[in-house]
């Protein structure tokens, strides 16, 4: 046949000798048929994305990084060059995540040239040397669907011990191969360490193979593996060899969020103290760390009910919050004037030669309101300072 545009360059480069057929066309990719050194392969060529139909992509796409920072920067702004290389990203990731479940002993197509593209690797063949066919397009007898559904859960554990999800996995992204199935397809697999999507995609592949086990064994009770190797894998108990029981029981405990609130206002109170030393504005008001805390456990009153802890030295309505210098004013007075006899002598002004003879200034004390106290008004105590009489 023609040689496609898209495998001319490798067909140059001595890469591919033949394209024999086009063997398959998916949501993802075109696949090619193919003689590379004597040897049938595939070649897998990706669509663009404007030809794509996969749906969601951005739950798959999470956290995942590039190695340089100003392509990274790129996507994040959904750049021109960016959306170019977040979609160089999306096609490489099948080849780096085939080496890494390879590695792991999991059954995946063993990958031989990636350039442009363009994906050559091992052909998946059945007992005939045809290409395999997908498990989806196959009937089975129970004890054969039975049989294959296990083989298929203790792949997904090997994927899951090398930290992968496969997140779209069906029968149909299942090759049976002439010594058992296949999983194939990973440009959407997702990293469980970086996205927050892994559990929930780990259990709707976990369900799609439990539904290919129903269509042969209608009876078939779903058991709880995918929430099962998901508990284990996150307490790092979780092995190739790990056998499965199916008695997971979801946690009953329920969150402490009162501890929880408490540590985040002693922190803002922290902050608040800190700001307050070095005389920054901003940070938590007052009330957010002092007058909101939460009760502690088994501080409850008589009716059952929690009773809020005492605020201790909380500040009045309209007093000034208290300096790093010195304690804080709590009688809300004003300051004490300064007489002449009482305020320090200035560098080269002549000191008063009566001062010291002077008695001590008579005080008198009266308090002289500057309205009537009423609500939100306080009494103010006025210091008058009157100097002595001199007699000659």
């Amino acid at each position: 046949m023609r040689i496609p545009d898209s495998l001319v360059t490798l067909h140059d480069q001595g890469i591919i000798d033949e394209v024999l057929r086009p063997l398959m066309s998916g949501k993802e990719a075109q696949i090619y048929l193919v003689t590379s050194g004597a040897k049938l392969r595939v070649a897998k060529v990706y669509k663009e994305a404007q030809n794509r139909s996969f749906k969601h992509r951005a739950a798959y796409t999470e956290g995942r990084k590039v190695r340089n920072s100003r392509d990274q920067r790129a996507i994040a702004k959904r750049t021109k060059h960016g959306r170019e290389q977040e979609e160089a990203a999306w096609k490489s990731t099948e080849v780096d995540v085939i080496y890494r479940l390879h590695a792991g002993g999991v059954r995946v197509p063993i990958p031989y040239h990636f350039i442009d593209g363009v994906l050559v690797m091992e052909l998946i063949a059945d007992a005939a040397g045809n290409p395999a066919p997908r498990l989806g397009d196959l009937s089975f007898e129970p004890e054969v669907a039975r049989d294959l559904y296990e083989r298929l859960i203790r792949e997904v554990i090997r994927m899951l011990c090398a930290g992968v999800v496969h997140g779209d996995l069906s029968d149909f992204n299942v090759l049976l191969g002439a010594d058992g199935p296949v999983i194939i397809d990973f440009p959407q697999s997702v990293d469980t360490a970086h996205n927050n999507n892994a559990r929930r995609l780990l259990l709707r592949d976990v369900d799609n193979i439990h539904r290919f086990l129903t269509r042969f064994v209608p009876n078939a009770r779903r058991l709880p593996y995918a929430e099962e190797m998901w508990d284990l894998h996150q307490n790092n108990a979780l092995t190739p060899d790990t056998q499965l029981g199916g008695q997971y029981r979801a946690a009953q405990r329920h969150a402490n969020t009162d501890v929880v609130l408490n540590l985040i206002q002693d922190a803002n109170r922290d902050e608040r103290k800190r700001r307050d030393a070095l005389g920054l504005r901003g940070g938590p008001s007052p009330h957010e760390t002092e007058g909101h805390r939460t009760p502690p456990q088994g501080a409850r009153g008589p009716n059952g009910q929690q009773q809020a802890l005492p605020r201790q030295n909380a500040p009045q309505h309209g007093a000034r919050r208290p300096g790093p210098a010195g304690p804080p004013n709590t009688n809300h007075q004003r300051p004490l004037p300064i007489s002449n006899a009482q305020r320090p002598a200035q560098h080269g002004a002549q000191p008063n030669k009566s001062s010291h003879h002077a008695a001590p200034p008579n005080r008198s004390t009266r308090n002289t309101p500057q309205s009537s106290p009423g609500k939100g008004h306080q009494a103010v105590e006025v210091i008058v300072l009157r100097r002595p009489t001199r007699h000659p």
